[in-house]
């Protein structure tokens, strides 16, 4: 088992575990929690806003050469600001109930498939999602984590979206429930898509945690061109208290 490493955060979000989790109480602090970020954290992150702001709206001023929507690009730094309060308060208010259920299942975004979705062979399960089966390149977080699922007691599957027609979020979350009873879940996306996830598991009740992605190889903020997603391995590995 791993000491757990997840560091204490410079920041108190005042979470009432007397209090239902609903879309009203993630409002109701934000106010005072923006306030606290702007103060201790956006100073650290000064450069990012200004690179992400600036690449957004590169990607308004110019089409893209894939047929993708990209409602990203009109995600703003006060949103994505808000977005990243909303997934911490999530993430702080579930964790305790996240560490009690006995079963754990991982859900990875369709963009860590690759360049013309090849990186990562997938089947398709009856919940909706996708099982990965195979890889073109064994060192892949992806597959690594795939591997060390198959030693312990948790599930990973990976959404295909738009290549493969699926069913809704609370359909799938209805037959995890289902098939596993009380889980707990990790979603692995970009912030935007994280903060529309989070509005689901919340509805439904599901213990989740939120994984943000190092970096974002979505065709969404990209084209074509070949971009290699990456996310936290180790990190999901300490959520998991599950030896690397």
């Amino acid at each position: 088992m791993l000491v757990k490493t997840i560091p204490k955060l410079p920041y108190d979000l005042h979470i009432d575990k007397a209090d239902p989790l609903t879309l009203d109480s993630y409002f109701h602090i934000l106010k005072k929690a923006q306030t606290m970020f702007e103060s201790q954290i956006t100073s650290e992150m000064g450069k990012f806003f200004r690179e992400y702001e600036e690449y957004t709206k590169s990607l308004r001023n110019h089409q893209l050469d894939v047929n993708y929507a990209n409602p990203m690009i009109h995600t703003t730094k006060n949103l994505f600001m808000t977005y990243m309060l909303l997934i911490e308060y999530s993430n702080q208010f579930w964790r305790p109930q996240f560490e009690a259920t006995s079963k754990k299942i991982v859900v990875l975004p369709r963009c860590l498939t690759g360049k013309d979705f090849d990186l990562l062979k997938v089947s398709r399960t009856k919940i909706g999602w996708h099982k990965i089966t195979g890889t073109l390149d064994e060192t892949y977080n992806a597959w690594k984590l795939v591997q060390i699922s198959e030693r312990n007691n948790f599930e990973v599957y990976i959404t295909m979206g738009q290549k493969f027609k699926e069913p809704s979020f609370s359909t799938v979350f209805k037959s995890l429930r289902k098939k596993f009873g009380n889980f707990g879940l990790i979603a692995v996306a970009c912030i935007p898509e994280l903060a529309l996830g989070n509005t689901f598991t919340m509805e439904m009740a599901i213990p989740a945690h939120a994984v943000p992605l190092f970096y974002s190889g979505c065709a969404k903020w990209h084209g074509s061109a070949a971009v290699k997603t990456e996310f936290p391995l180790t990190y999901i590995l300490e959520l998991l208290s599950v030896n690397y």
